[in-house]
């Protein structure tokens, strides 16, 4: 059996450069695939999602897949349509060759009722038996366009409406039914294995059949590739952190020239990496220890021993959108005493310097202040001199 793994979507996106933070599109089928999982971590923006011919039994983690328009799950384990009422832009669903049955037909419709799906399949599962299923279906979920590759008329629709409470009592006798043909299969089945347990004979078409085939089927193939190519199947070692010696390793080999700053910051060492903007972030991983740096970009790593003791658990690591640069902020666990002094009298000068340009400016402010006070009592004094000489003396 197979998960889905960062690993593997990588691998099924390398059209998209092995980026899946905008990957809109992805086929994983013929995985052996039982869970669905780990898509809506690395994968919100799917587009389009084909997951067919593997061994799912649950439709899970989808619900924050809200840009997803096509769902492909044909030849699968899926018993009960479900948790895709969130996947608000699902336009089209597969669900050829599952196994959802008359029992959980009801609330498979009651959960698109809540989508807004256009084109559905759900041929070859046990519920199509039933000659009422595309009807019912019709009636209950209008946003339907085609059922089956076949499209919904606006006279089908109206006519499947008029029937629906009949459908529903019909479903009903039908559920009855196949309960007592399912224990009649298991009866039948129990005895024959009694009687006969080495018997090679047919048996019923079940989920559990089809998921031992599969996996029978995918030992085999696995042993296949095994033989064939060998060498596929040995595990890469990752380059290791410490050389022979039990000393950190040294190294840079994605050649990313890091560069590590002790001086500038009496308080903090600052590790400083240039790596291509449109990297995706997933595929770095940082680790900060008390005495080195250890950076693994697509797996090649880059490892710088640190000259001073560092707090790793307070250590801020940051990246720029625009440039790609990676910044590690570290704070020292001994601060370099004549470096805080030089910084601490740097800053009181500068505090001094902008109290004194304080200082000044107050000093210019109430200057000009006072020649403004100045030139209105001149122009006071010189308006009322004119008012005077203009009135004429009385005798």
């Amino acid at each position: 059996m197979s998960r889905i793994t960062q690993e593997l979507l990588r691998k099924r996106a390398e059209h998209n450069e092995m980026m899946l933070t905008n990957l809109e599109e992805i086929s994983i089928h013929q995985e052996e695939i039982v869970k669905i999982e780990n898509l809506d971590v690395y994968c919100r923006h799917l587009k389009i999602l084909l997951l067919q011919n593997n061994i799912i039994e649950k439709m899970e983690n989808l619900h924050k897949l809200r840009e997803l328009e096509y769902l492909n799950l044909a030849l699968n384990n899926i018993k009960l349509i479900e948790g895709i009422e969130n996947c608000e832009s699902l336009m089209k669903l597969d669900l050829t060759v599952n196994f959802v049955d008359l029992q959980n037909l009801e609330k498979s419709v009651q959960c698109l009722q809540k989508c807004r799906l256009k084109e559905l399949y759900l041929t070859g599962n046990p519920c199509t038996d039933w000659q009422g299923c595309r009807d019912y279906v019709i009636g209950q979920v209008d946003s339907l366009h085609s059922l089956d590759g076949k499209e919904i008329t606006h006279t089908e629709r109206i006519k499947a409406k008029q029937i629906l409470p009949q459908l529903q009592k019909e479903l009903i006798y039908a559920i009855e039914e196949e309960k007592i043909k399912e224990e009649q299969r298991i009866h039948e089945e129990k005895i024959r294995k009694e009687m006969n347990p080495n018997s090679e004979d047919k048996v019923a078409y079940t989920p559990e059949t089809r998921k031992e085939m599969y996996l029978r089927q995918a030992k085999e193939k696995e042993e296949k590739e095994r033989q064939r190519n060998p060498e596929k199947f040995i595990v890469k070692q990752e380059t290791p952190l410490y050389m022979n010696d039990g000393r950190i390793r040294q190294c840079d080999e994605g050649g990313y020239k890091p560069i590590v700053n002790n001086w500038e910051d009496p308080e903090n060492v600052t590790f400083k990496m240039i790596i291509p903007k449109y990297l995706d972030t997933s595929l770095i991983q940082v680790n900060v220890n008390p005495t080195y740096v250890s950076v693994r970009v697509k797996g090649k790593l880059t490892q710088i021993r640190l000259d001073e003791e560092v707090f790793a658990e307070k250590s801020k690591i940051q990246r720029s959108e625009i440039t790609g640069e990676l910044v590690i902020t570290m704070p020292k666990v001994n601060p370099n005493e004549i470096l805080k002094q030089i910084a601490e009298r740097k800053k009181k000068e500068e505090q001094q310097k902008q109290q004194e340009q304080m200082k000044q400016q107050e000093m210019k402010q109430k200057q000009e202040k006072q020649n403004l006070d100045l030139l209105i009592q001149k122009a006071q004094a010189k308006l009322t001199q004119q008012i005077d000489d203009d009135i004429p003396d009385l005798e």
